[in-house]
């Protein structure tokens, strides 16, 4: 399962994950379906991650359960350090307006998820989400490249 990820906050929008590469690049042939990470926020230039760029930034390590399956230890780049790449207002703690900004991660099979900037804030949240590439020290297989995981959540469903 490859990923696409919008984040919104005042009508922006962030997408990540190969879906969106081809319309906002245009000038370029898309990346493989799920290879990349393309990211879109208003008054800010297209930004994609292709699977290289994503493996060279930095990355945590999560333990967490995913749907109904056994916990594992997860390994990606954290959410987060994503949205700082792309410009988002992560890079100090949010205030006012600001604390109403979110991120709507859709998967290639549609599955959505929301979450609000604050959850990923170190001030307020700090929720650890990673965009996850391996999984007990192994590269993902069969849904795809990537997965979202959400360290912390007492019903492991996101």
């Amino acid at each position: 399962m490859s990923i696409k990820m919008v984040t919104t906050y005042r009508s922006a929008w962030l997408a990540l994950g190969g879906l969106l590469a081809f319309a906002v690049c245009a000038a370029e042939p898309p990346p493989a379906r799920g290879q990349a990470v393309s990211l879109l926020l208003p008054g800010k230039a297209a930004l994609t991650l292709d699977a290289s760029a994503l493996a060279a930034m930095p990355h945590i390590n999560v333990r967490a359960a995913t749907h109904d399956e056994p916990p594992s230890d997860w390994r990606g780049i954290a959410l987060r350090d994503i949205l700082l790449r792309a410009g988002a207002p992560l890079d100090k703690p949010l205030r006012g307006r600001a604390l109403a900004n979110f991120v709507r991660v859709t998967a290639t099979d549609h599955y959505q998820v929301v979450f609000g900037l604050a959850d990923l804030d170190p001030s307020l949240g700090n929720t650890q989400v990673i965009l996850a590439d391996q999984r007990d020290g192994k590269p993902l297989a069969g849904d795809g490249p990537f997965r979202l995981v959400v360290g912390g959540d007492q019903r492991p469903a996101r």
